[in-house]
């Protein structure tokens, strides 16, 4: 699914977005879903951590979702899909920081919210997969892309 160069569409009536993906800035991910009260602020701290994470590291992309992107007063979590760049595994063994701090995360599921696709076709398999609800129909929804 290519990412589509918008502003983050309303909300339809059941929550979501509608079907997409919206590629935004740090900013507008930060102004639209991480300032309403205090549990969204909490929340953007760590979306904001994995944006650095994901530019310190060259990620290729950043996919956002999770109750964090529904209208949800208080989102339960923030799922993130990060494309890892082609010498991620270089900057393991060189011990780069933010390398070092992603896949520990990735290791031990702490926080369970992140997910590594380490190639395209990985990546579009993770948006097919987040792209539908949990819901009983499993009815298609918007996901976020933030710009790196």
């Amino acid at each position: 699914m290519a990412p589509q160069d918008s502003m983050i569409p309303q909300f339809r009536e059941d929550g979501y977005l509608p079907e997409g993906l919206y590629c935004v800035t740090e900013a507008q991910i930060t102004f639209r879903f991480g300032t309403l009260n205090r549990r969204r602020r909490r929340l953007i701290l760590r979306v904001r951590h994995r944006i650095a994470l994901a530019r310190q590291i060259g990620a290729r992309r950043l996919l956002i979702n999770g109750s964090f992107i529904t209208a949800k007063d208080e989102p339960n979590d923030i799922d993130a899909v990060i494309l890892l760049p082609s010498n991620f595994e270089h900057q393991i063994a060189e011990g780069v920081a933010a390398a070092m701090e992603l896949v520990e995360s990735l290791s031990t599921r702490r926080p369970e919210e992140i997910f590594a696709a380490e190639d395209e076709n990985d990546w579009e398999d993770w948006v097919e997969f987040f792209s539908r609800t949990r819901e009983f129909d499993g009815r298609r929804k918007g996901l976020v892309e933030v710009e790196l």
